[in-house]
């Protein structure tokens, strides 16, 4: 056993965690015919999909060889390799898939925006893709920021492979920019964040928030939650450059708020 994550992160074994997701797959709202499992582990996802919807064709991604195999007891079919490289049609598909399930697998990527770009060439003009992002703006994380501490950890907001941080606002952004609009969008409470949204949802708004030594003003239940959310949890579509409303354009646009980050455009 070694003393520090850094050293023996890559060497340690595959962790089979057989975990359904039932609250992503809670968003769906259409029976999907070939869904595709982005980072399908061993097979939990399928699993599920196979019990609710026993006529859909399933295909996985998933890059540890020990876990793809147990993940083909519950896909149709499992691909070690890069989604970005994958010849479906070479493999036997034969229509888009209408539901791609990312669940989280954006945050491990250096460029997430261009593998929702590209999953456009392969998916149905009205395609439901499932995406959960770990939620950068959690209140417990950024309270450990303030005090000077970045703690990165075998799993969690700060899994030692996350390689990108999306608030809500910045996943919309991503989203939107690649060629989706979001249709639904939820929060699950794991942590810390969970005790502190019960212990406050009930209270009156405008409300003062301490946790430590630290005071904030919140401004609604929905910025409570926001700021005590560990996951994001979203249904998004392709929108083919048809954007609906100002929202909607704002989003797609290369425009930004105001922020205090140092660093240039």
């Amino acid at each position: 056993m070694t003393q520090f994550l850094w050293q023996d992160r890559d060497r340690q074994p595959y962790n089979y965690v057989f975990n359904p997701r039932p609250e992503c797959l809670a968003l769906i709202q259409r029976t999907p015919t070939v869904a595709l499992d982005i980072g399908c582990g061993s097979g939990a996802v399928g699993h599920a999909l196979r019990q609710r919807f026993p006529d859909c064709a399933l295909w996985g991604c998933e890059f540890d060889p020990s876990a793809a195999q147990l993940a083909r007891q519950h896909f149709d079919h499992v691909v070690e390799q890069d989604v970005e490289t994958i010849d479906f049609n070479a493999m036997g598909l034969s229509k888009p898939f209408d539901l791609v399930c990312l669940f989280d697998v954006l945050e491990h990527l250096v460029n997430p925006w261009q593998l929702l770009h590209g999953l456009l060439r392969i998916i149905a003009p009205d395609a439901q893709v499932l995406v959960s992002l770990p939620n950068a703006s959690n209140l417990p994380m950024l309270y450990d920021a303030l005090r000077g501490h970045w703690h990165y950890r075998r799993w969690g907001l700060l899994d030692f492979t996350h390689l990108r941080f999306f608030a809500d606002f910045d996943a919309r952004k991503m989203f939107y920019q690649a060629g989706y609009r979001v249709l639904d969008h939820r929060v699950t409470y794991l942590g810390e964040g969970g005790a502190i949204f019960q212990r406050h949802c009930g209270e009156t708004f405008p409300l003062t928030l301490s946790v430590g030594d630290l005071s904030m003003k919140v401004q609604s239940t929905e910025d409570l939650s926001r700021l005590c959310a560990d996951q994001n949890l979203y249904l998004i579509t392709p929108h083919h450059d048809e954007l609906r409303d100002d929202a909607e354009r704002a989003f797609a646009s290369a425009a930004y708020p105001h922020t205090f980050a140092f660093g240039g455009d």
